[in-house]
């Protein structure tokens, strides 16, 4: 008699169902080895990622606070330059509001009359407004030319020109 056929027939089935969950268990853990090998590179190249976008993130805002420092020294230059312009303007109107207050100096009209009173107060008055309006749009410009210098050298940052 052979050792085969001293084994009963479902004690075969059962041997392979147990040869079979073994096998399964030897794959289940190859592949949780995998998942993990693949959660381990998915973790380190987010964690580049991040180091990356940081890195970038710094750079920007670096940049940006340099763009930030040159544009409000721009601005206070542009300050400085009207405020030495309405000085100048000052002096200037109370030059011309001097000199229409004297009389005029051609002989033929004695003490200049009504008539050239009233032209020469016109003439500063009309000088002092055109002075003043010609300043603020001065100012306006300077200030306009360098707040788009900023945006354009903000925007030229950020892109990583």
């Amino acid at each position: 008699m052979s050792w085969a056929k001293l084994v009963p027939g479902w004690a075969w089935w059962v041997l392979a169902l147990l040869l079979a969950v073994g096998v399964q268990q030897y794959r289940v853990m190859d592949a949780r080895g995998e998942l993990a090998e693949v959660r381990a590179e998915w973790s380190e190249t987010a964690r580049q990622a991040e180091a990356r976008a940081r890195s970038e993130e710094q750079r920007r805002q670096t940049a940006i606070e340099g763009i930030r420092r040159d544009a409000q020294e721009k601005i206070a230059a542009v300050a400085a330059d009207a405020a030495a312009a309405d000085d100048a303007a000052g002096r200037l109107r109370a030059r011309v509001a001097e000199l229409s207050r004297r009389p005029a100096s051609c002989a033929s009209a004695a003490g200049g009359g009504e008539a050239a009173d009233a032209a020469r107060d016109l003439l500063a008055v009309m000088l002092g407004r055109l002075d003043e309006a010609a300043g603020g749009i001065a100012e306006f410009a300077d200030r306009s030319r360098a707040a788009g210098l900023t945006c354009q050298v903000s925007y030229e940052a950020l892109r990583g020109d």
